[in-house]
């Protein structure tokens, strides 16, 4: 058994000394506890020869700054973490500035002054910036006066809109640095040389048709039978004719109009703290109704539109004052005597202001009508509330004006409930507050403390609601003097 085993193991032996022939292959060394690795081979082949080049490779002008800016670029953030980003902030920020201030003399700058030949703005402009910028009275002066002396040399009209406006413009500044008296001034002569131009070619046009009717009447009795009178000749001069009467008549117009604002703005400057003189103020105020109720009448008279121009302009560009606007003239002197307390004077201009604001607005009720109808009662509490030495005849009794101001005040209110945002605003809600309150008012006149005590609680609520401090306090003094009784 042994024999038998050592002849197998040494034929085996004998096997493995025996010489393995050479694999061709490539062969791969495979460890079983390492990872499998690529034994490298020798080549032995030539290496391959490189081109020649023949000629140096030049740079372009673009590639060397390209190539220097990458060069100065490295480490710059580094080298400079705070100046850097500093840098870069300013030049956004100075291209959004410059931008911006683009944007402005584009839209809001420019507009101004696009009305004006060239040489007029560079002169406004100057005038503007010492206005608005740097106030310099003198040197605004200088300005607006070598703008007017240009525009007229230019040939504008001297009662245009852009001469008007640049001596309102004066006044303006005027005010503006403190000098009301030389502002008045400035108003007065704008307002008396306009009004006299105004007045002036109002009478001169009826002259001027008048003798133009009679020349053709005469001209039609001249001319021969046999004449041949060209057709498309007269079409023409009958365009001009008209198209001149257009321009006069909204140039009047809208003279009129800025007469009608500077007297008002006239009341304004007199009744003011540096003037106080409310004697002017209220005269400058008359004029201004006066001129309002004097161009309606010669309007009806002509079957013009009273809230429009002559010249038939849309409502987007009105010579004339419209509707609104003639009841605010009403109602600003209608409030100057309800101050006075002349009422009997107020009442009349409040009812008319009234009528205006309803024809204009139609069913679009705003906030304008509440206040008038609450001016209305109030006119009529303080009408009552009078001394009887001081009260006016009149053919009703108190009692019956003290019903007619309840009615007033009730309805102010019961329209500024239809009224809804944003139509409605803080002067609707203001209004409320005072309509409650005169409702208290007649209340404690009619002998009524309970239901005045009511209204005055309502007002001071209302009052405090809207953060209407004035209110609140004539509310709570009110209660503490039904208190007291």
């Amino acid at each position: 058994m042994f024999r038998a085993a050592s002849r197998r193991t040494s034929a085996h032996v004998a096997k493995l000394l025996q010489p393995q022939p050479k694999s061709l292959a490539r062969s791969i060394y495979i460890n079983r506890t390492a990872r499998p690795t690529l034994q490298p081979q020798i080549n032995n082949c030539k290496p391959l020869a490189s081109p020649y080049i023949s000629g140096t490779r030049h740079l372009t002008i673009m590639q060397k700054i390209s190539r220097k800016y990458r060069e100065a670029s490295k480490g710059i953030w580094r080298k400079n973490p705070i100046l850097m980003p500093l840098a870069i902030f300013s030049v956004v920020g100075g291209a959004f500035i410059f931008a911006y201030i683009s944007y402005v003399e584009l839209t809001r700058v420019g507009p101004q002054y696009h009305k004006f030949p060239p040489p007029v703005a560079d002169a406004l402009r100057t005038a503007v910036y010492y206005t608005e910028i740097d106030l310099n009275p003198a040197k605004a002066m200088k300005a607006y006066r070598e703008a007017l002396h240009i525009a007229l040399e230019m040939g504008i009209h001297p009662y245009s809109d852009e001469i008007l406006g640049i001596k309102l413009q004066v006044a303006m500044m005027l005010e503006k640095a403190g000098l009301v008296k030389p502002a008045i001034d400035v108003l007065e002569r704008t307002k008396n040389e306009t009004l006299a131009w105004v007045e002036e070619i109002t009478a001169g046009n009826a002259a001027a048709a008048a003798e133009k009717v009679k020349q053709a009447q005469t001209q039609v009795q001249k001319t021969p039978v046999n004449v041949q009178v060209g057709t498309e000749a007269i079409q023409e001069t009958e365009e001009d004719l008209k198209a001149m009467a257009q321009y006069e008549a909204r140039q009047r117009d809208r003279a009129l109009k800025k007469v009608v604002g500077i007297a008002m703005k006239l009341g304004e400057l007199y009744s003011s703290e540096y003037i106080q003189d409310e004697k002017k103020a209220e005269a400058a105020q008359v004029a201004a109704v006066e001129i309002c109720l004097k161009e309606m009448h010669r309007r009806q008279r002509l079957g013009l539109p009273v809230g429009s121009s002559s010249s038939g302009e849309g409502p987007d560009g009105e010579a004339w004052l419209n509707l609104t606007e003639i009841a605010t003239a009403l109602a600003e002197l209608a409030a100057t005597y309800t101050a006075k307390e002349r009422y009997e004077l107020a009442m009349p201009l409040y009812m008319r202001a009234l009528d205006l604001i309803r024809a204009a607005e139609g069913t679009s009720i705003s906030c304008k009508q509440v206040v008038l109808l609450n001016d209305v009662a109030t006119a009529l509490v303080g009408q009552v509330q009078l001394p009887p030495k001081t009260q006016p005849q009149q053919p009703v009794t108190a009692e019956q004006t003290v019903e007619a101001a309840q009615k007033w005040a009730q309805k102010a209110i019961e329209v500024a409930a239809h009224i809804q945002p944003p139509i409605r605003d803080e002067e609707c809600d203001i209004t409320c507050v005072v309509a409650t309150y005169n409702l208290g008012e007649l209340a404690e006149l009619q002998k009524k403390p309970d239901v005045a005590k009511q209204r005055y609680t309502e007002a001071k609520a209302l009052a405090d609601g809207i953060g209407y401090e004035e209110g609140s306090v004539m509310a709570k003094e009110a209660l503490k003097r039904l208190g007291k009784k």
